[in-house]
C-alpha cells in the first residue's frame, strides 16, 4: 500500500501513519496498563495518585490517537470510499475525540506542574506535608476538569451536516476513481465552523493562550522549581542519615526532570506548528508529513513514560513504601525511629531534610 504511493512524502506519511503509529500506540498502551496494575498496588505511596493520572492521560493519548490519527490516515491511504463506513468513523472520531486529545495533553503537562509543586513543598517545607492529605485525589480532578474546559472550544470549531447521498452518482464516481467499498444513504460530516476560521479566535487561541499555558508557564515553573530541589538535595547531600534514602531521592527527582525533558522535546514541534496558517499550508504534502512526525512524537512521549517509571523507581521498588514512612514523614519522625538519645533527636530534627520520592494528522497540531 505504501510503496505503491508515488508521491515521496505521501508515501512516508503512509509509512509513519500505518506503520509506526498503531506500534508506539499499541506498545504504549500495554505498558501504560501494566504501570496503573502496579500504581494500584502500591496507592499508599505519596507520589502514586499523580502516577496514575499521568498513566491514564497517556493511556487515552494514545487510544484517542487510533481513531484520531490512524484511522482517518487508513481512510486516505487505502482509497475507501469517501462516504462508506470507515470515512463516516473517521469523521465522527476526528469532530468527537481529537479536543479530548488535546485535553489530555494539557492536562499532563498540568499533572507534571502538581507533582513538582508538591515535591518542592515536601523537600523546602517537610512540616507542612507530615499528615497526607485528605483528598489526595481532588486537586487532580480539577485539573482534569480545567483542561476539558480549556479545550472545550475545540468541539465548537467543527460544522456538523448531513448528507444525502445519490446513488447513481457515488456508482459513477466508484468507476471513475477507483474506489472501493460500499457507501452510506446518510453520511454525517464536519468541516471549519465560523469560530475556527476567526482570525482574532485563532490568534488568540492557538498563538497566545495555548503556547503560554500549556508550554511557556509550565516550562519556566518547572525550570525554577526543579532547580531549587536540586539545589537543595545536593547542598544538603552530607547530612543524609542514609546513602540509600539520598540514592532514592535522588531518583526521584531524575524521574520528574526526564518526564518533564520528554515532554517539551516532543512536544516543541506541535508548538512551533501552531504558527503556520494551517489552511494555508493544509494541501501540502511535506507540511502534511511534518504533522504526521509531530503527531508520532506526541506518542512517543506517551509511551516512553512507563519505561522512565520502571527505570527511575529501579523496577517500581521505590514505591514500596507506606505513606507513614514515606518521605513525606518529617525529619523529626525519622530521627526518632533510627536514634534512641534526645541529643541526637534534637540534632537531626533541626536538620529539616525529608526524604520524599517523589496528532489527527493535520488535526491534533492545527485547528480543521
Amino acid at each position: 500500500m505504501c510503496v505503491a504511493e508515488e508521491n515521496g512524502w505521501r508515501m512516508g506519511g503512509c509509512w509513519l501513519d500505518l506503520v509506526a503509529l498503531p506500534i508506539i500506540c499499541f506498545a504504549g498502551m500495554f505498558l501504560n496498563i501494566c504501570c496503573l496494575i502496579v500504581f494500584f498496588l502500591h496507592r499508599s505511596h505519596p507520589l502514586v495518585p499523580a502516577l496514575i493520572f499521568l498513566s491514564t492521560f497517556d493511556l487515552l493519548q494514545l487510544l484517542f490517537s487510533i481513531f484520531v490519527l490512524f484511522i482517518p490516515a487508513l481512510h486516505d491511504y487505502t482509497l475507501s470510499h469517501p462516504y462508506g463506513l470507515l470515512g463516516q468513523i473517521a469523521y465522527l472520531s476526528t469532530g468527537l475525540l481529537s479536543p479530548l486529545l488535546l485535553a489530555v495533553n494539557s492536562a499532563s503537562i498540568w499533572t507534571i506542574c502538581y507533582i513538582t509543586v508538591q515535591r518542592h513543598k515536601a523537600i523546602l517545607r517537610p512540616l507542612s506535608c507530615l499528615h497526607p492529605p485528605s483528598r489526595q485525589y481532588l486537586p487532580l480532578l480539577l485539573i482534569s476538569f480545567a483542561a476539558l474546559a480549556f479545550n472545550g472550544s475545540k468541539w465548537v470549531e467543527f460544522h456538523w451536516y448531513w448528507i444525502e447521498i445519490d446513488i447513481a452518482e457515488e456508482e459513477m464516481l466508484r468507476v471513475e476513481m477507483n474506489i472501493t467499498g460500499n457507501h452510506l444513504k446518510w453520511f454525517l460530516a464536519h468541516n471549519a465552523s465560523e469560530l475556527a476560521l476567526n482570525e482574532n479566535y485563532r490568534r488568540i487561541m492557538d498563538n497566545i493562550l495555548y503556547p503560554l499555558l500549556v508550554y511557556g508557564v509550565p516550562l519556566l515553573l518547572l525550570s525554577v522549581l526543579n532547580f531549587q530541589i536540586l539545589t537543595h538535595i545536593f547542598s544538603r547531600r552530607a547530612i543524609f542519615d542514609h546513602k540509600k534514602k539520598f540514592a532514592q531521592e535522588t531518583r526521584a527527582v531524575t524521574l520528574l526532570i526526564s518526564i518533564v525533558t520528554t515532554f517539551f522535546l516532543c512536544h516543541t514541534g506541535g508548538l512551533a506548528i501552531r504558527f503556520f496558517d494551517h489552511l494555508q499550508y493544509e494541501d501540502s504534502h511535506s507540511y502534511v508529513l511534518i504533522t504526521d512526525l509531530i503527531n508520532l512524537l506526541f506518542n512517543i512521549n506517551s509511551l516512553t513514560n512507563p519505561l522512565l517509571y520502571f527505570v527511575f523507581t529501579r523496577q517500581f521498588r521505590d514505591l514500596r513504601v507506606s505513606f507513614l514512612h514515606s518521605h513525606f514523614a518529617s525529619p523529626s519522625s525519622r530521627s526518632g525511629e533510627s536514634m534512641g538519645d534526645a541529643s541526637q533527636y534534637s540534632e537531626l530534627r533541626d536538620l529539616n531534610t525529608p526524604y520524599r520520592t517523589p496528532c489527527l494528522s493535520r488535526l491534533l497540531t492545527a485547528p480543521p
